[in-house]
This record gives structure tokens, sequence and C-alpha cells, in this order.
């Protein structure tokens, strides 16, 4: 069906008008029809859901509780622009897990908080990365701010961790979110076929974990999307300078196809 609509419309379909074509032919939602147990089967892409554990506490609480911008990743390098972008910055209240940490708010795509994570200021507080009680890495970091650049673009760009998202966006490539680590789950999946992306530029790591990364992003979504690994200068995405990234990934991605600012 999704080949028939992009053959139809001259241009390549996402998942997710897949998904609303259908059930406005069936008249009705997705996961009510009952078929043959293949029929089901197919449907059953689509009714699955994201988990939803976004809280009802606002954002500006969220910031008001926090030293924004933070000046311990002012000083690796990160513009303060971005940091605000992203809500960085340092926890000051005492009676908190997340005291004298450089705090990053985790929110999923509709602005909801769902938890944080927080990088000790002083090396001799550990661990070094603390991740708030009862986090779940079902979200995507930074689709709340980078949806509507993936429906724009038609694309998504995968990195690992928050630095990278942070470094990748003061380069102008905003379409850039975080899978929290080197693997992705079934969640940040169903995310990734609602943004509307047709395209995924992978840019983990390039060491061995990166490699591993890379291909189980592949394997896990299959067939969904058009992948891209390009290559780069260093090792990981938040090592290069805003100069490097343009020059290293703008060509690349426009071989590709693939809007950038």
């Amino acid at each position: 069906m999704r080949g028939v609509l992009s053959a139809r419309s001259n241009r390549k379909v996402s998942l997710i008008e897949t998904e609303n074509f259908c059930t406005s032919i069936l008249n009705g939602d997705i996961k009510d029809i009952e078929q043959e147990k293949t029929v089901v089967d197919v449907f059953s892409v689509f009714a699955k859901k994201p988990q939803n554990i976004g809280t009802e506490i606002p954002r500006d609480k969220i910031r008001s509780r926090l030293q924004i911008p933070s000046q311990y990743f002012i000083k690796r390098g990160f513009s303060s622009d971005v940091l605000d972008k992203f809500d960085i910055g340092l926890c000051l209240e005492k009676n908190k897990p997340m005291y004298n940490r450089a705090v990053a708010p985790v929110y999923d795509q509709n602005d909801r908080y769902i938890g944080c994570v927080g990088r000790s200021t002083d090396e001799s507080i550990k661990p070094k990365w603390l991740h708030s009680k009862g986090f779940k890495k079902c979200v995507l970091y930074g689709l709340n701010l980078a949806k509507n650049s993936i429906l724009e673009s038609r694309s998504v760009v995968l990195v690992e961790g928050q630095g990278d998202v942070w470094k990748m966006h003061e380069a102008g490539l905003t379409q850039t979110v975080g899978i929290f680590g080197s693997s992705i789950n079934d969640d940040q999946l169903l995310l990734l076929e609602e943004s509307g992306a047709l395209n995924i530029v992978i840019l983990t790591d390039y060491d061995e974990a990166g490699e591993k990364a890379a291909d189980q992003i592949v394997k896990k979504c299959g067939r969904r999307f058009n992948y891209y690994r390009p290559i780069i200068s260093t090792k990981d995405v938040g090592e290069m300078s805003v100069d490097e990234i343009k020059q290293d990934l703008y060509p690349q991605l426009k071989k590709f196809g693939i809007l950038v600012n």
C-alpha cells in the first residue's frame, strides 16, 4: 500500500501517511478491525503505540528549578543558546538527588517531562552520570524540538548521547535526536514511524560499539526507511566543532538528497 501511494503521488510516502489512508478507507481504527490472522499481523504494526509516561509537570516549572545555561557544559564547548534551548542547567536544590549536577531534562514529543539525566560537576561525585528514579529509555531525546524539522526534511539523524544532539543542533541539523546509548528499542522505533521520516542518517560513534549499534538500528527498523551512514573525521560527532560538522556532513547529506539548513 505504501508503494502504491508513493507511486501515485510521485514521492515517497511515510508509514504514518499510509496508516491514515488505510483507516480512511476502512472507516475505523485499525486496531479495532477483525480480520484473518495474517492481516491482523500486518495491521499490528500500526496498532502499536509508544508508552505514555509523560508527567503533567510544566516545562516552565522544570526550567525554574535549574540555573540555565549550565556553566559546566559551556566550559566544554557548547553554546549558551543551545543549552538554553534544551533546558540544560545546574541543580542547586540541596535536598534533590541531582544536587550540584548539570541536568538535562528529558521530554516526550509533546513536551511532557519524563525524567532527567545529571552529569556531576565535581569529579569526586559518583556516579559521573545519574538518571532520575524510574527513568525509561522509551523516548527519543530532543524529539520535541526536532519533530518539525524531521517532517520538513523527511529525515531524522540518530546519535547516541545528549551532547551529540546539542552539537548537531548547533550546526543547524535540527532533525537530530538521541537514542540514549548504542541501541534502539521498540518504543523508539514506533516514534520514528510516527515522525514522518523516510530517511535515517545513522551517526552512532565510529568505533566497534558504534558500528554494531548502526547494524542493530538497520536490523531493528527493517525496510521501513532509507539508511545513510556518512563518513566523519572523528569517532564521535559530539567531539566535532560546528564548522567541522558543516564541512564533513553537509555535502554528504545534500548528496543523499537530505535537506539541511
